[in-house]
């Protein structure tokens, strides 16, 4: 395949690279400071991976619209404006938190785990991420779509608290804190936690190759369709094979 990559920094430059591991053609790359437009040349990419900052996701979308190519967003903290999204005429793309592999299993052992636990009102929940310094978002969209597994399937927590507590938390709200140091490629953790133990779920991400590999897998997945897709849909085509 040939790809185009939008947005050049530690994942962008992951991404290539990944990319051309699997066989594929880096046809195009564009930076902060590039012009990406409806007469932009991306010498016949047919999927575009982008990792850049929430505020250009929209306008890159509509463009690859225009342009007539998939998108593979792997930026997080732009979900509120997906109502306009689903706006964009001739939309294709495929959005997730987090593209590993990896993370989607976790995120599933989360949910499993949540329903299991449900009935034990004893446990107590909480999730922690930490990531390195640099990371401009805090807690992380995996964080938080964690955060959203875990409120559908545990009955005593209706509400998230992000924020670092200076009081006695509300025992109904999923407590959800970050730690920003160093250059950690990003650890994910669920506790359950009750007077007798602790069951503590973790996700350790090694490097960023797995979210590279993964948004490249989904760009493969992605060429050639049309619609709003998400990690459901392209994890679901993985285990049918289609």
């Amino acid at each position: 395949m040939k790809l185009a990559i939008l947005g050049y920094g530690r994942m962008g430059n992951e991404v290539e690279r990944q990319a051309r591991a699997r066989g594929h053609d880096i046809s195009a790359i564009f930076d902060i400071n590039d012009d990406f437009s409806p007469c932009s040349n991306l010498h016949g990419a047919q999927a575009i991976i982008s990792f850049v900052v929430a505020d250009a996701v929209l306008e890159n979308v509509k463009t690859a619209a225009q342009l007539g190519v998939p998108v593979v967003e792997g930026t997080t903290g732009w979900y509120d404006q997906l109502p306009l999204l689903r706006q964009i005429k001739n939309v294709s793309i495929i959005y997730s938190p987090n593209f590993s592999i990896g993370v989607y299993m976790f995120s599933k052992l989360a949910g499993y785990a949540a329903r299991l636990l449900a009935p034990m009102s004893e446990y107590d929940c909480y999730v922690h991420e930490w990531h390195h310094a640099g990371k401009a978002d805090s807690p992380s969209g995996t964080a938080k779509k964690l955060a959203g597994i875990l409120l559908e399937n545990l009955p005593n927590k209706d509400k998230v608290f992000y924020e670092t507590s200076h009081g006695v938390i509300d025992p109904r709200a999923l407590h959800v804190t970050s730690t920003r140091v160093g250059r950690m490629p990003g650890t994910h953790a669920i506790g359950f936690d009750s007077e007798a133990d602790e069951i503590l779920l973790k996700h350790v991400a090694h490097g960023r190759d797995g979210f590279a590999s993964g948004a490249v897998r989904a760009a493969e997945w992605i060429a050639g369709k049309s619609g709003i897709f998400t990690m459901d849909d392209f994890m679901k085509s993985i285990s049918t094979g289609s």
